[in-house]
């Protein structure tokens, strides 16, 4: 029987924790979280440096600091969960307050990409993501674990989330991000009220029209289709705090506010299963996307006893909740949400979706997944890309999109964000003419989208803004063993027009195509010469380490008006 308690009842109640520690419904995330303790027991709580706080503002690099910020944040995941279902062991609660108290004496809990410049005191009192995540952690754990706290690190967590997280917020001062309609509407609202409610439960409801107003802007953010523009990862992310918010404010109005009534928010909830498009986890990477992703089991569960069959009982993620980021109040809801009465059920194919807002068509079936857009260039985490596609099987992208890029002070650069791979237009499946490539901006846009039920089609020349460029369509044709993309242009520039398309593996050239990952792929029209290109782009995340894909670059005759690419499974 399913045990639909809030998440701030479960925490609360010892008889939670003894069924966490002795059911065997529970036994992976025990095991899990005692295999991550060997790794975080007896590590260093590494020191916070200037001289890598000051990096991101010399070069533009982040991981060297954020990886120590974030390492302190895993252990203080790992050590407060298994205290609160080990209390007998003292071990555990003596490396949960060591944490504590390191980030409770940091400088600042706002990452130095989030900050105005390095030489000001402002990021004390700034709130960013990770500095409202921070102060919701630190009541989260202080309603888990209470007076087995020591009194001296329970009095300074009270202090520091007063100081860095409610005081400010209660100032009267507009944060930005308070107006805004992306994720960090929902992720810093709801990490602050979940701080205020661990804390000031008192000021709750007098504060309460505020988170809700970053909560309407956030949802204002999708369209009715429900599509997440940014991409997974912000989706579970941002509609991850969202939904932390929307269970706190329905416990603390007995009810009456109950955002899981609104048919967007279902329709939200039902957005990752129809962008992971071949099983077991192979999405969509459209924008800062990844593109292996899938529902973690807590929030699988949590949203299949909210919305019932409407959500698509996909092949869970097992809760790996640690690492990253160290996203607290996501990470306790794996444990909180978890539901063993809820059992994997098979995912449905042969599925077409028409996201008309975001203007993606998706295709499943039992032979490969497809996915295709039209959109503008300035969405959220905008790459230049309209009319770019992905084509997956057997696990995997074939052709595919790089997703998000290294996060540098350079990739939210407007002046060099384009100049990046993952970004550019360069990096996608999308022609380029000469030096005439793709422009950012709302007004490079497709235009003419036309939806049909084996059939996707659009114009696009508006995405490259050129005169000698006045008109170009794409049409995707799919069927259940082939995918077509044919293009028609009008190019009046001297250099040629050359079809790009990014593919994951090396390719195999043919004499009127090629060959990859056991897919026939045949030109028609007037191609001149066919390459393979290698390239190298940076990881997410990854300090710099890159990984290498390949373009098939097509180009054509001079004074060629159409090209059609027809991949045969």
């Amino acid at each position: 029987m399913s045990d639909t308690r809030s998440f701030y009842e479960k925490v609360r109640d010892p008889k939670f924790w003894e069924t966490v520690r002795t059911s065997p419904d529970y036994a992976r995330i025990r095991e899990y979280l005692l295999s991550e303790w060997k790794d975080y027991a007896d590590c260093v709580i590494p020191a916070l440096k200037f001289s890598d706080y000051r990096k991101f503002f010399d070069s533009g690099e982040r991981d060297t600091y954020e990886n120590s910020y974030y390492l302190r944040r895993q252990i203080m995941i790992v050590a407060s969960f298994l205290a609160a279902i080990y209390p007998d062991v003292p071990e555990y609660l003596t490396r949960l307050e060591d944490a504590l108290f390191a980030v409770a004496s940091e400088y600042s809990w706002c990452l130095p990409a989030h900050a105005a410049s390095v030489t000001v005191d402002d990021p004390l009192y700034l709130i960013d993501l990770f500095a409202a995540e921070t102060g919701a952690a630190f009541g989260e754990i202080s309603l888990m674990l209470g007076n087995r706290l020591s009194p001296l690190i329970l009095g300074m967590m009270k202090r520091e989330v007063q100081t860095r997280i409610i005081d400010p917020f209660c100032s009267g001062k507009k944060f930005w991000w308070q107006a805004t309609t992306n994720n960090w509407a929902a992720v810093c609202a709801g990490g602050i009220a979940s701080a205020v409610w661990c804390f000031r439960p008192d000021i709750f409801m007098q504060l309460r029209p505020r988170f809700r107003d970053s909560m309407d802007n956030f949802l204002s953010g999708y369209g009715d289709d429900g599509f997440c523009l940014e991409g997974i990862d912000y989706w579970i992310y941002g509609f991850g705090y969202f939904l932390c918010y929307a269970e706190l404010e329905r416990y603390a109005t007995n009810g009456k506010y109950d955002y899981f009534k609104l048919p967007k928010v279902k329709k939200i909830a039902t957005y990752a299963q129809k962008i992971i498009i071949t099983a077991p986890d192979v999405t969509v990477s459209f924008s800062d996307g990844s593109k292996h992703e899938s529902v973690s089991a807590g929030r699988l569960h949590f949203l299949r006893n909210e919305f019932g069959e409407d959500i698509e009982l996909l092949q869970p993620n097992f809760p790996r909740f640690v690492r990253g980021c160290a996203n607290y109040s996501l990470a306790s809801r794996e444990v909180a949400w978890f539901d063993s009465s809820i059992k994997v059920e098979p995912v449905k194919e042969n599925t077409v979706y028409r996201a008309e807002n975001a203007q993606w068509w998706i295709v499943k079936n039992p032979t490969f997944g497809f996915a295709a857009k039209a959109g503008h260039n300035d969405e959220p985490h905008n790459h230049n890309d309209v009319g770019s596609f992905i084509v997956a099987k057997d696990g995997e992208q074939v052709f595919g999109d790089l997703g998000a890029g290294l996060y540098t002070r350079q990739y939210f650069r407007e002046s060099t964000r384009y100049k990046i791979i993952n970004c550019s237009s360069l990096g996608h499946s999308v022609p380029y003419f000469g030096e005439t490539v793709q422009k950012p901006g709302k007004q490079y846009r497709a235009e003419n989208v036309r939806y049909g039920d084996d059939a996707f089609s659009f114009d696009l020349a508006g995405a490259y803004g050129d005169e000698k460029l006045p008109a170009f369509s794409r049409t995707f044709t799919v069927t259940p063993d082939s995918v077509t993309v044919s293009d028609k242009f009008d190019w009046k520039g001297e250099a040629p027009a050359v079809e790009r398309f990014m593919l994951w593996t090396e390719p195999t050239v043919t004499d009127n195509g090629f060959t990859v990952s056991g897919l026939t792929c045949r030109f028609t029209g007037k191609v001149k010469k066919i390459a393979a290109v290698p390239f190298a782009y940076e990881i997410h995340h990854a300090g710099g380490k890159t990984r290498g894909a390949w373009f098939i670059d097509a180009e054509l005759e001079k004074g060629a008006d159409a090209c059609t690419l027809t991949i045969t499974f």
